[in-house]
């Protein structure tokens, strides 16, 4: 019969086609004409072909779904130096078979440690790289401001801390947050450095404090990827705290903690400490310019070995008595206000372009959420109402939705553990008040309220084809039938490696997407 080329993109119609040009008849006609063999060989090659094409209908190209899915890059995406993308030629496959696959795009943590190693200096050449990549992809690009190190929480396998420029002034003169006992984190400057010009300026000239450096290096990005901004980049997610979450370092695995350990009040730092003085004071309650000692002292207790969150205590230093409300109130607004100057420094730094938005990451503290005081996440600084038991996200949602209005940019409210279920949670540990799910609900209610649109993200990695409950979960949590609020704006899976990248992985993903 001799050798076809196949089509590398067969027309729409081809097996339409294909089943007219080769029918039944065809066959019929070659045994007519006295060659059986030929008939037979006809025929065979006429399965074989609508079989091959057919295969091409049902998968090329691939389906998106109604939800965006993007796609979490390793963290050493970029080399050591900066300057190349690390391993392009197994990670550029990578990209290609996400693309191929029905991802929308890839999210990458652009590190300040790894870009900015001298003051106002700054070195994209690797993240130049990628994003040009990307654009002959056709993967669009979410840009995480990482004004965090990377190292020392769950799933890090590399190192990269920030700047020691920043860091060694911070350490000295006590801008690092710290816990009661003394212990530092240096996952991020504390939130207390905001306003305290005691770094480097641009090329070691000068003084700047953190919102500074904070802006430099976001008004640098902005320039480096002008002609990105808006079609390959399309978000900027805006680094808050450590794992550049909006929230203090409560709980560290470098310092003991385990799960379900409710974490430490980190407000013991030097800045943290004058600050609370200074609005203890300017409320006429001096008293209260200091860290209540009810506070946790064991990051890895329950929220009933502390009078602070006892649901037996009671008295001025509970949660509810005059002190303990008064601190918890200060710690949690004291959050949402740095996370509104830092979000308005974002926005000022990046042009206005249209399809260009922001975001900012909530960490998914699901442990003791069903506990009256919620500890955990109050020693994170998600504060909850006294008088409702919630609120803590309300208020960062509206946070979000008045900086959006105010500066005229969308801004999106990102939040984890959506892969999670109450089930899968609760029945093994009870102890630990897990309640994802019912989490979930509560910022989703919150973003309806305050008209934030809402992302997500899974907490933990997992692999795709042995994972149906919860890709199933996740598409649950989307919501993508939707047309209100509560339908998530996008979802972001982590990570992207070489177990991600297996053909039975991009089959899977290939399949998910187009049903979300």
């Amino acid at each position: 019969v001799g050798s076809i080329e196949l089509p590398a993109t067969p027309h729409p119609s081809s097996c339409a086609c294909l089943e007219t040009a080769m029918a039944p008849n065809a066959n019929l006609a070659a045994v007519a004409a006295g060659s059986f063999v030929a008939g037979v060989a006809v025929f065979a090659l006429r399965e074989k072909l609508l079989k091959l094409f057919r295969k091409f209908e049902t998968e090329e190209p691939s389906k998106q779904g109604r939800v965006p899915i993007f796609v979490m890059m390793p963290l050493d995406t970029i080399t050591n130096d900066g300057k190349l993308v690390n391993d392009l030629a197994t990670r550029g496959p990578w990209l290609k078979g996400l693309a191929n696959n029905g991802a929308t795009g890839i999210m990458v943590d652009v590190w300040w440690g790894l870009v900015e190693t001298a003051p106002g200096t700054y070195n994209f050449e690797g993240y130049l790289e990628l994003c040009k990549l990307c654009k002959e992809l056709g993967l669009k690009l979410q840009a995480v401001m990482s004004f965090h190190q990377c190292g020392g929480n769950v799933g890090d396998n590399v190192s990269f801390p920030i700047p020691s420029w920043a860091l060694e002034p911070a350490r000295a003169q006590g801008f690092l947050y710290k816990d009661r006992d003394g212990k530092i984190s240096e996952d991020c400057l504390s939130l207390s450095a905001d306003k305290q010009q005691i770094f480097p300026g641009k090329g070691g000239t000068g003084k700047r404090d953190a919102i500074a450096c904070y802006s430099d290096f976001m008004a640098a990005f902005a320039s480096t990827f002008a002609p990105f901004l808006g079609s390959t980049i399309v978000e900027i997610q805006v680094g808050m705290g450590p794992c550049g979450e909006l929230r203090y370092p409560s709980y560290m695995m470098s310092q003991g903690w385990d799960y379900p350990g409710v974490g430490l009040i980190m407000a013991h730092d030097t800045g943290m400490e004058k600050m609370l003085k200074e609005a203890a004071a300017a409320a006429g309650k001096p008293q209260f310019g200091s860290v209540p000692a009810s506070c946790p002292t064991n990051t890895c207790g329950m929220p009933e070995d502390c009078v602070l969150f006892s649901a037996k205590s009671s008295g001025d230093s509970h949660r509810t008595g005059g002190h303990g409300a008064f601190f918890l109130e200060w710690y949690h607004k004291t959050l949402l206000s740095h996370g509104d100057t830092i979000l308005r420094a974002a926005c000022a730094a990046f042009p206005k372009i249209q399809d260009l938005s922001f975001s900012i990451k909530v960490s998914g503290i699901h442990w003791h959420c069903m506990h009256p005081s919620r500890a955990t996440e109050t020693c994170a600084g998600y504060v909850p109402s006294l008088e409702t038991g919630s609120g803590a996200y309300s208020n960062i949602a509206k946070m979000l939705g008045g900086v959006a209005k105010q500066t005229g940019r969308d801004v999106f409210f990102n939040f984890t553990c959506l892969e999670m279920s109450n089930i899968s949670q609760g029945p093994g540990m009870p102890h630990a008040d897990s309640s994802p799910e019912d989490l979930i609900a509560e910022v989703r209610r919150a973003c309806i309220q305050e008209q934030v649109p809402l992302c997500g993200e899974n907490a933990l990695q997992f692999g795709l084809p042995e994972s149906d409950w919860a890709l199933s979960q996740i598409r649950t949590q989307t919501r993508g039938w939707a047309t209100g609020h509560d339908k998530m704006h996008s979802v972001t899976l982590l990570r992207l490696d070489d177990g991600f990248a297996r053909p039975s992985s991009l089959k899977t993903l290939r399949k998910w997407v187009a049903s979300v």
